[in-house]
């Protein structure tokens, strides 16, 4: 046997690489080294007489499948690269590619995207003649995809429409085939539903892969699920790999229950759990154990450190988010001095509104940071909107935020409607706000374009004499209602989320009256944007899944953030709250505190807060 497979694994682990035919399911708790597992596993089958053409890694990122192959690769060589390792949707692309011609598909189909995707479920609303009103294109696309990722009616998903719909879906469908067109959520629904109903197909796929794995199990979907089992042969050679205490994306279609449920889906099957953890001290896993053991959907396991005992979590009380922050970016900035690197320093939140305040006190300190799979909070459309309208109110002649705000939300001015302003007013020699008044009383535009001119024109004026007394604050509050903002993003399907950052927004201008010198502290907000070299990560909990840090601060632990007011009415939302806790936890080496603050300003207000029932759980001893 090839020594250099089994080398440096603990004993678990050989047992899982070692795993000869039938099925296998891994609890690999965090930091275990699963991924390890799963390439050293597919490194014995091909040693042991597997032809690699015949082994099927699943994975959920591009990043992880590349990860698996070239390990492989550094393993047993050439051979790996005939394993097929990839994403479900790239799998589920790879097989309409072979298949899709049974359902009249070519095979050289277009992958729609979201864009693509809601442009075309917008015409299909129209044209049944619905009223339609801006954001009900995502609100049907949402739909529709939740029912094929979970395989559930759609008459049985919690929906606002005011409107049934199944036509609109139809008409869509017919649409897409017409086109020779797939999108991303048919990636799995079609291979799906054709492994289930046509036998041939199923029996094919299952004499082509003699050994499927999949990484990440606690996070596939029913869709997922039901490819899965379609998939898999009399053979029974599934492996999965997975932690059911870091299943956090229950809001999306995982499913839990999919990996707690394995050993009843196949009986005998051989079941290993990784508890040796190759990340943290000794103090940190207690802590996190001792979180997660309140969990009572879950398989029991207690993770083992081999990095020592190392310090206490910390659980740290502040009077306000602002004194968090700053203590935050204190401590911080104490670490960075002493030679610690900014890249070994994680900063979690569970809401994307709790943001600013951190970033705020981090531009203070002039500590550098970026903002983990996100924007930054004054990088996101809605704040860049609104303060585009101020900008538009300190200087007229500022023609970038002209651009961005004439029309949004939307007013009839298109793009060729300013492109003719921007000419007209190049050729009168004026910047183009000035030269609105202008464009309507010549009669330059017509139809909607003009009329959307003089709605603009209107709004500024009323907006402009409000800002001459108003406060900050209040002006803010004023632009989002007048211009027609507030009612705009509540019809998006994360409006809830950004008028949230809005209220964030409005909130943290208390007590401000310079409009220039407010516009002035807000364009310092983005000045480190440019800076080069290493940068403190900040990020939600959610983004936080598959890193580690050497130290790692989590703020907001109250009730209602988290666990979050939205995810408070069963058991099951519960748990996923407490595991979303438990990643954030297990995701440092060295050193973690949490903290709370007794009052938070949240949606626009300042409010009293308690501390997340969370907090009583954990015990680092």
């Amino acid at each position: 046997m090839n020594q250099r497979i089994l080398e440096g694994l603990n004993q678990e682990q050989k047992k899982a690489v070692l795993h000869a035919d039938g099925p296998l399911l891994v609890f690999a708790g965090a930091g275990s080294g699963k991924t390890r597992v799963i390439v050293h596993r597919v490194a014995n089958l091909i040693v042991q007489g597997v032809r690699p053409s015949e082994i099927l890694c699943l994975t959920f990122t591009n990043k992880a499948a590349a990860e698996m192959k070239n390990r492989l690769n550094t393993i047993v060589g050439s051979d790996g690269s005939s394993v097929w390792a990839g994403t479900f949707h790239a799998f589920g692309a790879r097989f309409l590619r072979h298949e899709a011609y049974l359902l009249g598909y070519p095979s050289s189909f277009v992958i729609y995207d979201e864009a693509d995707q809601r442009s075309l479920m917008a015409k299909c609303i129209k044209e049944l003649g619905i009223n339609y009103e801006r954001g009900m294109d995502a609100k049907v696309a949402w739909l529709y995809n939740k029912s094929r990722d979970t395989m559930r009616r759609i008459d049985d998903i919690e929906s606002d429409l005011f409107f049934d719909p199944v036509d609109v879906i139809a008409g869509y469908e017919k649409r897409k085939k017409d086109f020779g067109v797939f999108d991303f959520g048919d990636l799995l629904s079609v291979p799906c539903r054709m492994l289930a109903t046509m036998p041939e197909i199923r029996k094919k796929y299952q004499s082509m892969y003699r050994h499927i794995l999949v990484d990440e199990y606690q996070d596939t979907n029913m869709a997922q699920y039901s490819m899965l089992m379609n998939l898999v042969g009399t053979h029974r050679n599934i492996c999965v790999v997975g932690d059911d205490d870091q299943s956090i994306y229950g809001w999306r279609g995982a499913d839990v229950g999919n990996i707690l449920r394995f050993k009843d889906d196949f009986a005998g099957a051989t079941i290993i759990t990784l508890e040796q953890n190759y990340r943290s001290c000794e103090l940190i896993l207690n802590a996190a154990s001792s979180l997660i053991t309140n969990n009572q959907y879950r398989s029991p396991k207690r993770l083992r450190s081999t990095k020592g005992k190392g310090k206490d979590i910390g659980i740290v009380e502040f009077s306000d988010d602002e004194k968090e922050a700053i203590n935050v970016a204190y401590t911080i900035t104490n670490l960075i001095s002493s030679g610690v690197s900014p890249l070994d320093i994680g900063v979690f939140y569970r809401v994307n509104a709790l943001s600013r305040v951190i970033e705020e006190a981090f531009v203070n300190r002039r500590i550098p940071y970026a903002v983990y799979g996100g924007m930054r909070f004054y990088e996101r459309r809605e704040i860049k909107d609104l303060l585009a309208y101020l900008r538009i109110i300190a200087n007229p002649a500022d023609e970038e935020a002209l651009g961005r705000i004439i029309n949004t939300p939307p007013r009839g001015i298109g793009a060729k409607t300013y492109a003719a302003l921007v000419d007209f007013a190049r050729k009168e020699g004026v910047p183009v706000m000035e030269a609105l008044d202008a464009v309507t009383d010549r009669n330059v535009l017509k139809g909607a374009g003009r009329k959307g001119v003089a709605e603009f024109i209107s709004l500024m004026r009323d907006i402009r004499a409000y800002a001459q007394s108003a406060e900050i604050p209040e002006l803010l509050a004023c632009i989002m209602e007048k211009a027609g903002l507030a009612k705009a993003l509540a019809s998006e399907i994360d409006g809830e989320d950004r008028l949230t950052n809005v209220k964030e927004l409005i909130a943290s201008a208390a007590g401000q009256k310079d409009l220039t010198r407010y516009l002035e502290e807000k364009a310092l907000m983005t000045s480190m944007d440019g800076e080069s070299g290493d940068k403190v990560s900040v990020m939600t909990l959610h983004m936080s899944k598959g890193l580690e840090f050497d130290y790692v601060f989590i703020l907001g632990l109250e009730e209602g953030i988290l666990p979050h007011s939205r995810s408070m009415d069963t058991m099951l939302e519960i748990e996923e709250e407490r595991r979303l806790l438990y990643v954030g936890i297990t995701r440092a080496r060295k050193q973690v505190m949490l903290s709370w603050a007794r009052t938070r300003t949240l949606y626009g207000r300042e409010v009293y807060q308690i501390p997340s029932g969370f907090l009583s759980e954990i015990k680092p001893c």
